[in-house]
């Protein structure tokens, strides 16, 4: 009896360590997959903010080169206005194709202000230079000299380029005071201007308001400036 017992109370050890066997064999599985999942997700987020880090580190880089880029095209663009605005100034004293007529046409009213005979007065073959347009004027006129260099003087008062080339200067008859002169007045015309400053006109506006603004800036600096130093 007292074996039996034994052997039965045996039996039941065993099978609550068989048990707790098992319960540690699961656990300790569930442990390292733990562990594991624990560990992937570790490298995985890792990962992820490897990626984020570089894709923010290149956003960055990118948005720095897009506003150096942006900087250097303002700067292009404010160089390109300026030289566009310098070029439409030179061609205030250039002559479009009606501003040579008018003042070909003005060629006969200075002559009569300063009694000098116009014997003719002709257009030359017009040349064409580059964007440009080289229109000459052939004249030939009689008077006393002072009354020539008035004249003269009268044309050149024109706000434009004009140049007096092979003047030749004769006496009207060996024994008279009056003097012939053959001549020629050279003009130079830009086809388009009428047309590009019509076009620009908002562009000239806004430009010459930068500018004068600039001025007013550089004349009270230059003023402070005197102020300071007496």
């Amino acid at each position: 009896m007292f074996g039996l017992k034994k052997n039965k109370s045996n039996a039941i050890q065993d099978e609550t360590l068989v048990d707790h066997s098992k319960k540690i064999l699961v656990g300790t599985i569930v442990l390292i997959l733990v562990i594991i999942t624990v560990l992937i997700l570790e490298i995985v987020t890792f990962s992820i903010k490897g990626s984020q880090s570089k894709q923010i580190v290149a956003g960055q880089q990118a948005e720095k080169k897009s506003q150096n880029i942006l900087i250097e095209m303002g700067k292009i663009g404010k160089q390109s206005k300026e030289k566009e605005y310098e070029f439409i100034k030179s061609l205030r004293t250039i002559m479009s194709p009606m501003q040579f007529q008018e003042f070909k046409n003005s060629i006969s009213t200075s002559a009569s202000m300063n009694n000098v005979f116009l014997a003719s007065l002709n257009e030359g073959a017009p040349v064409k230079v580059s964007d440009y347009i080289e229109n000459t004027i052939n004249f030939e006129s009689v008077s006393s000299y002072d009354e020539y260099v008035s004249f003269k003087k009268t044309i050149s008062e024109t706000p434009f380029r004009i140049n007096f080339e092979k003047e030749t200067i004769t006496r009207e008859t060996p024994t008279s005071l009056s003097i012939k002169v053959q001549g020629v007045i050279k003009v130079i015309v830009y086809e388009n201007k009428d047309k590009l400053f019509m076009e620009k006109a908002k562009f000239i506006k806004q430009m010459q308001l930068a500018e004068e603004k600039k001025m007013a800036r550089e004349k009270r600096l230059k003023e402070l400036r005197e102020k300071k130093s007496k």
